[in-house]
């Protein structure tokens, strides 16, 4: 069964949770460090998205720079 691949919108919302779950400071150990970890993959994500984004952008401003 293939995975739902996250919205940048619901990429930022799971990214403010576990920032949030973080912060409190309530988590083991063990349980901070899988959060840590995710928490980075879903920045990496986010960035990914982004990036595409900035791709598209660019070709359909005919491969100019163009700044944001």
């Amino acid at each position: 069964m293939a995975v739902k691949k996250m919205t940048y919108k619901e990429s930022m919302e799971r990214l403010d949770q576990i920032i949030e779950s973080l912060e409190q400071g309530e988590l083991s150990v063990e349980e901070s460090m899988e959060k840590y970890a995710e928490g980075m993959k879903t920045t990496k994500d986010l960035l990914m998205i982004l990036n595409q984004a900035e791709e598209k952008v660019k070709i359909m401003d005919g491969e100019e720079e163009v700044e944001f």
